[in-house]
């Protein structure tokens, strides 16, 4: 069938264009670009379609560039279509983001063709991925390490979102660049990128720029083997296909498949997300008690939408990371934290296993855990108390077994005996105990460090409690001895021991009165 009505069928079948539709044409000059954009110009009067041809010059190429655009300019005014053309420095972008120069160069672009198309009012993108560069996505997405959303490969049609508007200028002009932040997006909901040549190989489209007198550019920079992509096109598929000559058909195919299921996959993840997730301001919340009885793959999948949702710029969301955040968040203790990925965490808290950016304004306080103020007040709902055990109700063992991360024993005689004589008005149960925040200088002896001091202030950085909550942790102190970090470890001069004969028991407690 003629290459025209192939992919006129194709986008009929995927229903990706509508008559009358306004389209930006992304076109770099090369045999894939020219031949997408030849190709919906001999349909656009039929279909009533407006094209506007786009090209942005990545600043990478200085001897070549200028001649290039002029080149794709050319090609829009023999047919009559507005052209429009920015530079970008693409170098400067990719140090300032770090990231690699393909990385950089395919923000740049799908940033410049987002701004484009909302100022003509342009519905549609259209960018000319063939067949040949869906095998190779799939492969680079398995040599990476994805899951099955980066094993779909690229879509006929997605929705776009997450790009920066204003990266890059026309003058290349590093003051434009700003760090990527997840909030900003397009401000449409229906500007859609399409991809017409999905099921066309590259052999059909140079075919097609003979049959059809098409000149494309050469870019020199396409057999540059120390891009990736190229690696994988000039090198590696070609040893696949020692193995097995119709490799990129097959993982075409595996793309396809693995694109049906999974839309099912999709449906399950979110069934679990409406019953698991609570979002609120920049967070995403899973009830704990709900979260540890699910499988360690339900776990996975709900993580990855969470980072999906918090993170929408944010691609190729690595197994590596997310397996580690699944597995530290079902055994973690309350208060710990782990990274994530895209400057995202993971926090264990009595009720919630929660994900989060890192930046302390965005870390919520616990309503689930004691916290003291300056004044040594704890927060609402919450009591400190101490009880004395007699003789017959505890053991050493029991000590031990019972301790928990907010209840801990003591021995009654290791307090100071100048404290012990205080009223119950001023300490806690007449032992003199009390709740206040940590002060500058404060240090402590660790349970388990024999004996060695440790400055609280650095304890509680290994501990990796949130910098935010560090001065309303609570503390219980006897005088001026550090008794116990609530929550994280007792004091070794107040241990329980097999000579102890008098046990305090020490919790905080929700007060239900």
């Amino acid at each position: 069938m003629d290459l025209r009505k192939r992919v006129w069928q194709f986008i009929e079948e995927r229903d990706l264009l509508r008559p009358g539709d306004r389209v930006v044409v992304g076109v770099s000059g090369g045999p894939d670009s020219l031949c997408l954009l030849d190709v919906l110009h001999s349909l656009a009067d039929d279909r009533s379609l407006m094209l506007h041809v786009a090209h942005l010059n990545h600043g990478l190429r200085p001897e070549a560039a200028e001649a290039d655009a002029e080149r794709v300019r050319a090609e829009a005014e023999k047919r009559g279509l507005a052209f429009h053309i920015e530079t970008a420095d693409t170098g400067a972008h990719a140090r300032a983001y770090k990231q690699s120069i393909e990385e950089a160069a395919r923000d740049l672009r799908y940033a410049f063709l987002t701004r484009v198309a909302l100022a003509v009012g342009a519905p549609v993108i259209a960018v000319a991925h063939t067949a040949d560069d869906q095998a190779e996505t799939v492969l680079m997405h398995f040599l990476r390490g994805s899951g099955l959303a980066g094993l779909r490969g690229m879509l006929p049609e997605m929705e776009i979102g997450g790009w920066r508007l204003e990266v890059g200028s026309q003058n290349g002009d590093d003051a434009s660049l700003q760090p990527p932040t997840s909030d900003l997006q397009p401000p449409t909901s229906h500007l859609r990128l399409i991809r017409h040549l999905l099921t066309t190989s590259r052999a059909e489209v140079e075919a097609y720029c003979v049959e059809h007198s098409l000149q494309p550019v050469q870019d020199a920079t396409n057999l540059d083997t120390t891009f990736f992509r190229n690696r994988l096109r000039h090198e590696l598929l070609p040893q696949l296909e020692r193995y097995n000559p119709n490799i990129r058909s097959v993982l075409r195919r595996v793309a396809e498949v693995i694109a049906g299921d999974y839309e099912i996959l999709r449906g399950v993840v979110q069934e679990k997300w409406t019953q698991m997730a609570r979002v609120e301001a920049g967070r995403v919340m899973f009830d704990r008690a709900g979260w540890l009885v699910l499988t360690v793959p339900e776990q996975r999948a709900l993580l990855r939408e969470a980072v999906a949702r918090l993170r929408p710029g944010l691609r190729d969301i690595d197994f590596t990371p997310l397996e580690h955040a699944v597995q530290f968040s079902r055994t973690a203790a309350l208060g710990r934290s782990c990274d994530v990925l895209g400057g995202l965490r993971l926090s264990i808290s009595l009720a919630d296993v929660m994900v989060s950016a890192w930046t302390d304004a965005d870390v919520p306080v616990p309503a689930d855990r004691p916290l003291v103020s300056a004044d040594g007040q704890l927060s609402p709902g919450w009591r400190f108390c101490v009880e004395m055990l007699e003789p017959g109700e505890w053991s050493l063992d029991e000590v031990e077994a019972n301790a928990s991360g907010w209840q801990v024993c003591i021995d009654a005689a290791r307090l100071p005996l100048s404290r012990r004589a205080v009223s119950p008005g001023e300490g806690a149960g007449g032992w003199g105990l009390r709740v206040r925040a940590r002060l500058p200088g404060d240090r402590f002896q660790p349970l388990g460090l024999n004996g060695h001091s440790l400055k609280v202030s650095d304890f509680m950085i290994n501990a990796k409690i949130e910098k935010n909550l560090r001065d309303r942790w609570p503390l219980v102190v006897c005088g001026d001895d550090i008794v116990w970090v609530a929550g994280l470890r007792l004091d070794e001069r107040f241990k329980v021991t097999p000579e102890t004969t008098t046990v305090l028991r020490l919790q905080f407690v929700i007060d239900d009165g």
